[in-house]
């Protein structure tokens, strides 16, 4: 093993493979990870096309198969919605991808080290060193790609604000075949009645939504997610799926099928400028860097920006611009424009907190022929990539604001977010609402707090 690198990054996930396999092309590089193989992963993903196209990633498709041709909702109060997919989608085969990466890197010359545990690192002027279980090791770059948990981000107590993705489920095999679902089926929403006591709850107190994907005519990728301010417990996500596996009545398809791999994860979801952090020689990218969407669990974010990423950090090795603030101006995303990261940070913030019969009134917004019209349904696959662009956030939320109640929407919404959605309203809506919209947000901006919507507010 050599001592000094170009670059070192720690964690052989999905995002520090991807970077580092595009890296070592051109850089002499070390990847750290306790982990004793770089196929090892307990994630799997869904990628969209124009996502793959977005980042010029065209040869990751030969580890993919399938896709999704169909997606449905089924929730406990009797929302039932079933459509064809409008936008083509793979399904990641996660070992073979990630062991594609890591042979392009050791093919290049670079090194990747395995059972090695990361322990602490000191950034000097001129270089950054980096002590682990196998020995110290010195690089002109560290990136930190070790995920959600990172011990890096706690070492230099760098703050997150996030609302965290927690996912419990498995890969699982049919004995008996697929019943009346179909390969390509994609379960977008599902909910229980007995998940918590409050039939209204949010998914912030607790309630877990299901979703599946029918990978072939004998294998399924079935799991629950929670969205909230904090994660979710393993094991108390574990008992919750399996419940819901083998014992809910509307999951009957699945009670016998035969585990063969389980499957969890924990993903941020930030908001503009989440993605902007990094030390002096210190960078920050996957889970550990907010690299993350709602599609694909974060790989759709991974898949159209790690190669531009890595074509930014390569000059800057080279011309040693590797401050803070140097670091920070690399990270361009292209997976979506402005309005879409701060709808996307509205959306998960109100699903987060939002009633199930305001999640269940937002789920019939997108329905065939219903308030968005025949567009609904393609409008909820962009809303669920990323991939919205502007006329669409607009023609959005003029429905929004109509077939919503504005003022019971902004009930459901968490006190931190009311300014942030009015002022994305602000932007894209017609004259029709936009004096209740200015109203409402000199209030807030007057009050400098959430209002109590319970008797209303007279606007006029």
């Amino acid at each position: 093993m050599k001592n000094h690198y170009d670059v070192i990054i720690i964690g052989s996930g999905p995002a520090g493979l991807a970077v580092g396999s595009e890296l070592s092309k051109q850089l002499n590089i070390l990847l750290i990870d306790k982990k004793p193989t770089v196929e090892e992963v307990a994630r799997s993903w869904l990628i969209p096309k124009l996502v793959v196209d977005d980042g010029n990633a065209e040869d990751i498709v030969q580890f993919t198969a399938g896709g999704v041709r169909r997606f449905t909702t089924q929730t406990f109060a009797g929302v039932v919605e079933t459509w064809d997919a409008n936008l083509e989608y793979y399904y990641a085969k996660e070992h073979d991808l990630l062991h594609y990466w890591g042979d392009i890197i050791r093919q290049q010359g670079s090194e990747i080290l395995l059972d090695c545990f990361y322990h602490d690192c000191k950034i000097n002027p001129d270089e950054v060193l980096i002590n682990t279980s196998q020995g110290d090791f010195s690089a002109n770059l560290l990136i930190d790609a070790s995920g959600h948990n990172s011990p890096i981000r706690r070492q230099y107590a760098i703050p997150d604000n996030y609302y965290w993705w927690s996912v419990s489920g498995c890969i699982a095999e049919f004995p008996n075949g697929l019943n009346d679902m179909k390969v390509g089926d994609y379960m977008l929403w599902g909910t229980f009645a007995d998940s918590n006591a409050d039939l209204d709850a949010s998914m912030e107190h607790g309630r877990p939504i299901l979703e599946y994907e029918i990978l072939d005519e004998k294998t399924c990728f079935i799991f629950i997610f929670y969205l909230r301010k904090n994660k979710m417990e393993e094991d108390e996500m574990k008992e919750e799926f399996m419940h819901v596996l083998r014992e809910e009545d509307s999951t009957s398809n699945f009670h016998d099928v035969i585990i063969t791999e389980w499957k969890h994860g924990w993903y941020p979801s930030g908001g503009a400028s989440s993605q902007k952090v990094a030390e002096d020689r210190l960078a920050f990218i996957g889970d550990a860097g907010c690299w993350t969407s709602p599609c694909g669990w974060g790989m759709s974010y991974i898949v159209a920006n790690y190669k531009h990423y890595a074509q930014q950090i390569i000059p800057a090795i080279q011309a040693d611009h590797l401050s803070q603030s140097q670091l920070k101006k690399l990270i361009k995303v292209n997976l979506h424009t402005r309005f879409q990261v701060l709808l996307d940070q509205i959306v998960t913030h109100f699903l987060s907190y939002a009633s199930s019969t305001m999640l269940d009134q937002f789920i019939r917004l997108f329905e065939q022929g219903g308030p968005l019209e025949d567009r609904g349904p393609l409008l909820c696959e962009k809303l669920f990539t990323l991939t919205m662009e502007d006329d669409d956030i607009k023609f959005l939320l003029k429905h929004m604001a109509q077939f919503l109640d504005l003022k019971e929407l902004m009930h459901s919404m968490h006190g931190e977010d009311y300014v942030l959605l009015l002022e994305l309203v602000g932007e894209f809506i017609e004259e029709e609402v936009l004096k209740e919209v200015h109203q409402l947000f000199h209030i807030f901006s007057k009050n400098k707090e959430k209002p109590d919507f319970k008797d209303g507010i007279a606007l006029d």
